[in-house]
């Protein structure tokens, strides 16, 4: 079922329009995945994810929509690239 996951996640990123439900499974999808070696290409996959977030935002109207832990998440892979 992780693997399911993670390929969900997968098509997710390469779709040509993402939605805040899209953003909202991508987390979840993260949350479920337990497996280290999975969450290791999960976490590839949240840095091409953020790079979209700006698509996401621009529908809404601003980046209300971000939970806490996304940004939690993204100031914890900063650190360890630094």
């Amino acid at each position: 079922m992780t693997t399911q996951l993670l390929a969900e996640a997968e098509e997710i990123v390469d779709k040509k329009d993402l939605t805040v439900d899209d953003y909202n499974r991508f987390v979840e999808i993260g949350n479920l995945i337990e497996d280290n070696e999975l969450s290791f290409y999960y976490d590839n996959l949240d840095e091409a994810f953020s790079l979209r977030l700006p698509e996401i935002a621009q529908k809404v109207g601003s980046y209300s929509f971000i939970q806490e832990q996304f940004w939690q998440l993204q100031i914890m892979l900063i650190n360890q690239w630094y």
